[in-house]
């Protein structure tokens, strides 16, 4: 559980322009909505432990359900792997991949079905840690974050867990 719990801190990140920050606690408050695009009520309906079946979390070596949880602010599913890190997905239905300040993180665009991503590698150097930020629109993103053990540097099992996640994920977005 230590690993999902430390995947979980490293991908909250602050408001604040500038570098990911470590969120200190989770929260149960909701983002603020602002005004919403049309495309963005539909990501806001959606449940982010709904975005995998059972059998498509086996075939990213998962075997545990996911658990709905709430960090930051963002709406979230946790899906840990006992002794071999995990997935987390976050659902920000009023935030896009251009209001979350990954410029100083190992970053590269990529296509994620039919969306624009961003793959960023060993997010706050955690060398266990890929995420993938699907650009839904331009005020709405999904964030995948995937790990492998802690104690691990293998980034590219990690990239490559949360690319397999994200495409799978992607094909059940608006």
């Amino acid at each position: 559980m230590l690993t999902a719990a430390l995947a979980i801190v490293v991908t909250s990140c602050s408001d604040e322009p500038g570098t990911p920050t470590a969120a200190s606690t989770h929260t149960t408050t909701s983002a603020s909505t602002g005004s919403v695009a049309p495309e963005d009520n539909a990501l806001a309906d959606i449940q982010p432990c709904d975005l995998l079946s059972a059998e498509e979390a086996k075939s990213l070596g998962l075997d545990s359900r996911g658990e709905p949880d709430d960090i930051a602010g963002t709406a979230s599913c946790d899906w840990p792997q006992s002794g071999n890190g995990g997935l987390i997905v976050g659902i920000r239905p009023t935030r896009g991949i251009n209001d979350l300040n990954y410029d100083t993180e190992k970053s590269s665009e990529v296509t994620i079905g039919k969306y624009d991503a961003v793959k960023v590698e060993e997010p706050n150097n955690g060398k266990s840690l890929c995420q993938v930020l699907i650009a839904v629109s331009d005020s709405s993103s999904v964030q995948v974050t995937g790990s492998v053990k802690a104690t691990s540097t293998d980034t590219a099992a990690a990239c490559e867990r949360a690319t397999k996640a994200a495409e799978l994920i992607a094909d059940k977005l608006p």
